[in-house]
């Protein structure tokens, strides 16, 4: 106990240390939790939770932890998790196509629908992308999620966020909204 409290200077410390080493290593080894490593390192509450608007606050959550209806998290689940497919964004990619295509070896894999293509990259939210801060454009671009949900940006961001995932489901297609 002696050594407990010379090192970390009471128990309180130690657990928190032995937690967040245990926290750290989680995030690296889930691969479910890949957008949630680059846009959380340092164990702690974040700035983005104190945006007023519980929308922003709440998509910026469901973005950061995967607990969104992207395909690249849909398309993770059940007997046909390791069909590219099912994980491909449906303004990007033709369904049709590509489960053909996939079966041939010079096959480039589908565009997925993951959180680095909706918020970079993905021309269905474009013009929405387009009324940015130019500031906040370089930081995505630059995949800084960390640096954007911890600064000035996060409320910009809220919104952003909360747009895109408004238009995505605007156009949810009826095969769409069946398989929920």
């Amino acid at each position: 106990s002696s050594g407990i409290n010379a090192e970390y200077g009471h128990p309180e410390g130690y657990y928190k240390t032995l937690f967040i080493a245990h926290w750290k290593q989680n995030i690296l080894n889930q691969s479910k939790l890949r957008f949630y490593s680059k846009v959380k390192t340092n164990f702690g509450e974040e700035a983005y939770l104190s945006l007023q608007n519980r929308a922003h606050r709440s998509q910026i959550s469901k973005l950061r932890s995967s607990s969104h209806d992207l395909n690249i998290e849909r398309g993770r689940y059940g007997a046909k998790s390791l069909n590219t497919s099912n994980k491909a964004c449906r303004f990007c990619c033709e369904d049709d196509r590509i489960l053909h295509l996939e079966q041939l070896p010079f096959f480039e894999p589908a565009i997925i629908e993951s959180e680095d293509h909706v918020l970079t990259t993905c021309p269905m939210y474009n013009s929405i992308r387009s009324a940015l801060s130019e500031n906040l454009k370089s930081l995505l671009m630059l995949h800084e999620y960390k640096l954007i949900m911890s600064s000035n940006h996060a409320k910009e961001f809220g919104k952003y966020v909360h747009e895109c995932f408004e238009l995505r489901n605007s156009k949810q297609t009826p095969t769409d909204t069946s398989s929920r």
